[in-house]
Formats: C-alpha cells, structure tokens, sequence
C-alpha cells in the first residue's frame, strides 16, 4: 500500500455519497469532539480534542488541543488556533471541503539518558508555527460530524505533518 491517505480519502467519500442528508453549517454553530491522528516529525499518534465556532457558512474558527505520543525519545503538546473556510461539496450540504489556516504552539519533550550516571535526561523545547492543510467533513446527523484532515506546520527545527480524523457532536 503505496498511498494509504488516497484509500482512505476515497473510502471516506464513497461513505459520504451512500449515507443520509443533513444540516449545512449555519452561523453560530458549535461543535466539539476527539481526534486522533498521526505525527511525521517522530511518526507517532496523536489524540486530541478539537473544538470549532461558525462565524457564517464560510468562516470558523477551530482550537485544539494535542497530544504526542511518545517516540523516538520525543513526545509533544499541541495547541492549534486554527480558521477554516467550508465549501459545501454536495448539493445537500452534507459533505463539505474546508482549507486550514492557523497558528500552532508545540512543546517537544526530548528524552535521554545520561551516559554518566544513567538518569534521565529530559529536556522540553517550545516553538511557535503556522499550520497550513485541507480537511473534508461530512454530516452523519444534524448533530454528528466526521472529518478528515492533512496540515503541515511550518516550525524552525521541528516541522511536521499531521493527518487526523475526528467526530464531533454538534449543537
């Protein structure tokens, strides 16, 4: 399997085009749910908590909150602000393609052991970045959402990619 995100992505939307209508984006909606994921800086999982706010049916904003496993000696804690875009993909409403634009604070834990004396030596180091990415998102119930989203974070020593997928409920 060269291209797992294009077997999922096309799974995702074959899903989408089989299941029931529902409610567009409107302004003032709120949502929040898990997301969990994968991190290509130490090519790891990530859980998460993400929370989003629509200001109309094109613009919202989206916090969130991360957490990077541990691996190769590195683990991290994310915080995202990130703004999506949503443009509905279906005559319905149902399915939707957003563009990801936001700020990111990452605080990596860098793990080792000290040759001397074997204690632990861990050492954390915070940077600031830009996340850039897409995302689509589909409407299982007025109140239901799934997504799925790809974003890059553009940080001095620590770039990385992220995939994830989440479900929110809506209210």
């Amino acid at each position: 399997m060269k291209h797992p995100l294009i077997i999922i992505c096309t799974a995702l939307a074959a899903a989408f085009a089989c299941a029931p209508a529902a409610a567009q984006t409107s302004r003032g909606e709120k949502s929040f749910g898990p997301r969990v994921g994968y991190v290509s800086r130490n090519s790891t999982a990530l859980a998460g908590l993400a929370f989003q706010y629509s200001f109309s049916r094109h613009v919202r904003i989206a916090p969130e909150i991360d957490l990077i496993f541990r691996n190769r000696d590195m683990d991290g804690f994310g915080i995202s602000f990130n703004t999506h875009f949503p443009i509905s993909i279906d005559s319905k409403g149902r399915a939707a393609f957003y563009p990801v634009a936001g700020i990111n604070f990452t605080s990596w834990g860098l793990h080792g052991v000290s040759p001397d004396d074997a204690n632990d030596v861990t050492s954390h180091t915070n940077c600031i970045g830009l996340n850039a990415g897409a995302g689509i998102e589909y409407r299982v119930k007025q109140s239901l959402k799934l997504s799925l989203e790809a974003r890059y974070t553009l940080m001095r020593h620590y770039p990385s990619a992220q995939v994830a997928a989440g479900i929110a409920f809506v209210f």
